[in-house]
């Protein structure tokens, strides 16, 4: 009985931090109060912006009263992380997101529950890109850059507990592809016409040479980790052949399939079809390829705008969203829609400006889309931008889904 007042007073405690907020995961709910967040990096302010992906809204922070009694209205709640942000991956589990930073050239991860920045890591130069391992202990960068001893400079960095713990040398790397398994990890190169393959479970993983390829930039593999589907960007990217997708053995280390297409700067593996767009020249192409024969479902490339294209999304009423990098933005834009139902293309849409990033909302007819530093919602049942627009200060660039 002497004991029961400590242990009162011990159970008021827990209860005043828990409505307090002493522990923001114990109820799984964001800070931001937000339950189906997209994160948008903004390269002016370094922050992420944060999007509910159901009622395409974002938080904002309640309004004020300044000294003159005027009010201060809400303004969007943000992640603050620093620097000039651009690309974003999100790890397996959805526990975290990494973002990049021009700044510094910087890898910063994020919290997704706590919605804080939560450490660094400062890559030796410039990154395009990053690849969480399946499991989400390692992230592989590919940089251009990184000096070599006795080589010449390039190199894939393993990132460990927010350490550089590994560099795999080739020398010009710039992207790179990792099989669901986690134990094959295909290195592309800067105006080479090889694949560097590296068996990461090898009890001295290094890079092994493939050669026989056209400009590769990206690759897809089998659920089985056995079979790698290539895009080999061809001419658009410097080579004498042209773009194809072409079917690379992993064990054997050999090409077993090659299939000529338009363009093959970028693709989207969906099921058993591969989707691909390029620019061959003067304007862009689009293709579809069945991966299991190794066949094309075009029988001629459908014309799309051109660019550098360089990433895709496909809505729920298969509407294949094509964005490209760099286009002449004068009567069309960076952006290209195809029904993919048909393999044709949409008429093309007014120009808005470079796309650096999109996100297709699952269960929804909408597609986010970062153009010209602006994020446009898609219809994409008309490819008109809904009635609903939100509007952020600043130059955005990427766009993931962090909740399911």
């Amino acid at each position: 009985m002497k004991r029961l007042p400590v242990l009162v007073l011990s159970l008021l405690i827990v209860v005043f931090l828990t409505s307090c907020g002493g522990s923001s995961g114990s109820s799984g709910t964001p800070a931001s109060k937000v339950q189906h967040r997209a994160f948008i990096s903004n390269t002016y302010s370094g922050n992420l912006q944060i999007m509910d992906t159901q009622n395409d809204t974002t938080p904002y922070t309640a309004e004020t009263t300044n000294s003159s009694g005027q009010i201060v209205p809400g303004v969007p709640v943000t992640i603050t992380v620093g620097g000039s942000l651009t690309f974003e991956v999100v790890s397996p589990d959805r526990t975290n997101t990494l973002v990049y930073s021009q700044t510094g050239n910087l890898l910063e991860f994020v919290d997704n529950a706590s919605e804080t920045a939560s450490g660094s890591v400062t890559l030796p130069d410039f990154a395009d890109m990053a690849l969480y391992s399946p499991d989400g202990t390692k992230v592989y960068a590919p940089v251009r850059n990184v000096p070599v001893t006795g080589a010449r400079p390039g190199a894939v960095e393993v990132i460990a507990s927010a350490t550089i713990t590994t560099s795999y040398a080739v020398p010009s790397a710039r992207y790179i592809a990792l099989s669901p398994s986690g134990q094959f990890l295909l290195v592309f190169a800067d105006d080479s016409d090889s694949v560097f393959l590296i068996n990461l479970s090898a009890t001295t993983p290094s890079p092994v040479e493939i050669p026989g390829f056209a400009r590769p930039v990206n690759a897809f593999f089998s659920s089985d980790s056995n079979t790698a589907y290539v895009l080999s960007c061809g001419v658009e990217c410097g080579s004498t052949s042209g773009a194809s997708v072409q079917q690379l053995d992993i064990p054997s280390q050999t090409i077993k399939a090659t299939v000529p297409v338009g363009g093959a700067s970028v693709g989207l593996l969906n099921g058993g079809t591969l989707y691909v767009a390029g620019n061959p020249g003067p304007a862009g192409t689009y293709d579809a390829v069945t991966v299991s024969t190794m066949s094309r479902l075009t029988a001629n490339s459908v014309a799309i705008g051109d660019g550098y294209h360089s990433t895709m999304a496909l809505s729920a009423n298969n509407k294949l969203y094509i964005g490209a990098k760099t286009c002449l933005n004068l009567t069309t834009g960076c952006l290209s829609v195809v029904n993919v139902a048909n393999n044709t293309a949409d008429a093309p849409l007014p120009p808005k400006g470079a796309v650096t990033g999109m996100l297709a909302i699952a269960g929804r007819n909408t597609v986010y889309v970062i153009e010209g530093g602006y994020l446009t919602i898609y219809d994409t049942t008309t490819d008109a931008p809904q009635k609903t627009q939100v509007v952020f200060t600043g130059a955005l660039y990427g766009v993931v889904q962090v909740d399911q």
